[in-house]
């Protein structure tokens, strides 16, 4: 079922640079850093000592304790040369892997294709893997496909739309790669049990609309269907909406109405490691912005400093005023270049002073903007003026009648905000400030 109108939110400037752009393997960098929270759910625990060798794609930290992890693995072979704190650009303080790289990118001998026999084996050996979502959200892949334990999964969807802006990592992976989406649909048609498939891609991608529906031709069960270019097509509440008519409630799994939604170029790995045994250890990331000499797509290592990814575009024709990790919408800005990408990094930008000139916020004109452009129709505004409350009672309150935890952190508020409040930003706060109330006072009635 297609439902008669599509949610439509922002028209964003596409600045797709590198659409066209074949993807490059880079040099090992002479270090890699390696997060070992680069997923969602608990930190991966390390299993080597500083002074190990290690070797490309073999495991250096395994799923955390509390089952919902993901492992990490060597991405360069060399040796270890620190296990540290490190405080990361979103302000987190995390512990890390250093490696330093011999250059050789030696293969772990250990690295076989795996084998699984029936569906629990398939999910252990998915999670060895360490394949996150791609898009930018790391959830681990087996979590999402252990659905198929509580629900039938009948559809399928997987995610090409790449709505932000100047990210073409998706994109180059669908047109390069087409022959591991095909390979992907049918290790889920066979472990899944789905019937049905559909690529949703936005139409500004017509090369790879044309290239994968050539490679499922003929095939009955897969869709490609072409989506209009808007933000935040990406999202899986909009992805469903306007692909299924499906409406997916607070707190409600997408398994639950027989769905899934997984990011392309994490199926596409899927396929890979399922042919060859070799876990996610890097990844394409678009390399550009109006400071950078050369945008480029750019098959780098995990936890490759993104200094060195510049120089892999041919450098910076400025001092930048701004860099981002991911895209303009979503991405997270960074204050030293030493920065490692991470699993779920698809691109980092470079912006000249002038593109990341800010502004200082103003009063709300209750202009309306926000509430018009939010793709699941709540009122940011609103939400505002109750995450300010004093009272953590009341902010509570009011913060879940207003359905904080409804908010898909897409930025349209901030973005379509006239006054320049950092919209999105405050809901981040109330929905950290709702957890933790709740956790507080869960405990509270325990006691």
């Amino acid at each position: 079922m297609r439902p008669k109108k599509n949610i439509s939110t922002l028209k964003l400037h596409h600045h797709k640079h590198t659409a066209a752009s074949q993807s490059v393997r880079i040099a090992p960098p002479k270090e890699v850093l390696l997060p070992m929270t680069m997923h969602a759910g608990a930190p991966a625990e390390p299993i080597v000592a500083v002074g190990d060798y290690v070797r490309v794609g073999q495991k250096i930290a395994e799923r955390g304790e509390k089952g919902f992890s993901s492992p990490v693995h060597a991405t360069v072979s060399g040796t270890v040369t620190a296990i540290e704190p490190y405080t990361q650009a979103d302000g987190r303080s995390v512990q890390i892997i250093r490696i330093e790289s011999d250059g050789k990118m030696e293969k772990d001998p250990a690295i076989k294709p795996p084998v699984a026999n029936d569906v629990e084996e398939f999910l252990e050996v998915v999670a060895e893997s360490g394949i996150v979502g791609l898009g930018g959200a790391a959830f681990p892949l087996w979590g999402k496909l252990a659905a198929v334990r509580r629900n039938q999964i009948d559809t399928v969807l997987i995610n090409g739309a790449e709505c932000e802006p100047y990210i073409t990592s998706d994109h180059r992976m669908m047109v390069e790669h087409s022959d591991l989406i095909v390979k992907g649909v049918e290790i889920l048609r066979k472990w899944m049990k789905s019937k049905r498939f559909v690529i949703g891609i936005e139409d500004n991608k017509p090369d790879a609309i044309v290239k994968l529906r050539e490679a499922f031709a003929g095939d009955t069960s897969v869709e490609v269907l072409p989506l209009p270019s808007i933000y935040p097509q990406g999202a899986k509440q909009v992805l469903l909406y306007n692909v299924t008519g499906q409406v997916v409630k607070g707190g409600q799994r997408l398994a639950s109405l027989g769905v899934i939604i997984i990011n392309v170029s994490s199926l596409a790995k899927l396929a890979q490691y399922m042919e060859d045994g070799m876990p996610l250890i890097d990844r394409i990331v678009t390399v550009d912005g109006s400071a950078v000499k050369e945008a480029k797509n750019l098959v780098a290592p995990i936890g490759t400093p993104i200094e060195h990814l510049f120089e892999q575009a041919g450098g910076l024709n400025c001092e930048p005023g701004k860099v981002l990790i991911g895209g303009p919408m979503l991405g997270i800005a960074v204050k030293s270049m030493s920065e490692p990408t991470q699993k779920a990094t698809n691109a980092i930008l470079a912006m000249t002073e002038k593109e990341a000139k800010t502004f200082e916020p103003t009063a709300c004109i209750r202009c309306g903007r926000c509430v018009a452009n939010c793709p699941v129709s709540l009122n940011p505004a609103a939400l505002a003026r109750a995450a300010e409350l004093e009272d953590e009672d009341q902010r509570f309150i009011r913060l879940q009648e207003y359905s904080i935890g409804q908010c898909i952190e897409c930025a349209c508020c901030s973005y379509v905000c006239p006054a320049h409040k950092p919209l999105m930003a405050q809901n981040l706060q109330a929905k950290r400030f709702v957890k933790k109330y709740k956790a507080e006072h869960t405990t509270e009635g325990r006691n």
